[in-house]
């Protein structure tokens, strides 16, 4: 199986890349998204690292989202213990590699194994092609050996008594703040302290959204056993101001 996420939304690049990768091999391909915020690696970082766990063992992600492309940066592919994960090397392998320690990196630079070339296509060039290849079983043979792979600076969570301080990993397309807390940390709470704009906001600890009144805010588990700050039928990235990246301090 080949899971594919990229930026590139509703594009005839979706549909290139598959057409190439069924001319190597008639695997199953399953869109994971294509609907990643343009050229943002830190949103494909979070979402690839709460997505994969649900595959089969043995599952190549092909995962493009490559502001960087044609430029200097690596196109590397990556064994783990349970997977493989074909795209750029600029740091969207971050947190996946946290939990799936890297067995084998490769280099993709034997062209024997690219499709054509270009310098702005590498996902049809030699993401996918490579992709289609590793599940007929090559690896070795992709491209030069690595022993380092790139990392995306970010704010680990912490818990120091009844403080917490971490990050809003990424806004999904509803407006809801999808943060890098364990909702675990917060379960046995009817409410938590926000830190907003100068000043503590209280927020309700909740299960679903309509627990509160249409526009109101809650927090609750986004069902990756993270903590999603929402509001009911609103977007609460829009109500308090909160982009991607932005350091978050609550209090318990």
């Amino acid at each position: 199986m080949i899971v594919f996420m990229t930026d590139w939304g509703n594009s005839h690049y979706v549909g290139i890349c598959k057409g190439v990768i069924k001319q190597i091999v008639d695997e199953e391909i399953v869109d994971l998204t294509h609907q990643i915020t343009a050229f943002n690696v830190r949103e494909a970082m979070y979402v690839l690292s709460r997505s994969f766990m649900h595959f089969p063992k043995g599952t190549v992600f092909l995962c493009v989202v490559d502001y960087g492309v044609g430029s200097a940066r690596k196109a590397i592919a990556v064994k783990t213990e349970n997977y493989y994960f074909v795209g750029p090397d600029n740091g969207l392998f971050t947190l996946v590699f946290e939990r799936e320690k890297p067995l084998e990196i490769r280099e993709l630079n034997n062209q024997r194994y690219h499709y054509s070339k270009s310098s702005t296509f590498h996902g049809r060039d030699i993401f996918s092609p490579v992709a289609a290849y590793i599940t007929k079983g090559f690896f070795k043979e992709l491209g030069s050996q690595l022993f380092n792979y790139a990392t995306l600076p970010y704010l680990k969570a912490k818990k120091i008594e009844n403080k917490i301080l971490g990050e809003v990993a990424y806004i999904d397309k509803f407006g809801n703040i999808e943060t890098n807390i364990p909702f675990e940390w917060i379960k046995e709470k009817e409410k938590i302290k926000l830190f907003f704009r100068r000043k503590w906001v209280e927020l309700p600890i909740l299960r679903y959204y309509a627990e509160v009144d249409i526009g109101g805010l809650l927090v609750h588990n986004d069902s990756t056993g993270f903590v999603e700050i929402a509001a009911n039928q609103s977007r609460a990235a829009d109500i308090l101001k909160f982009n991607a990246g932005d350091k978050l301090e609550m209090i318990i």
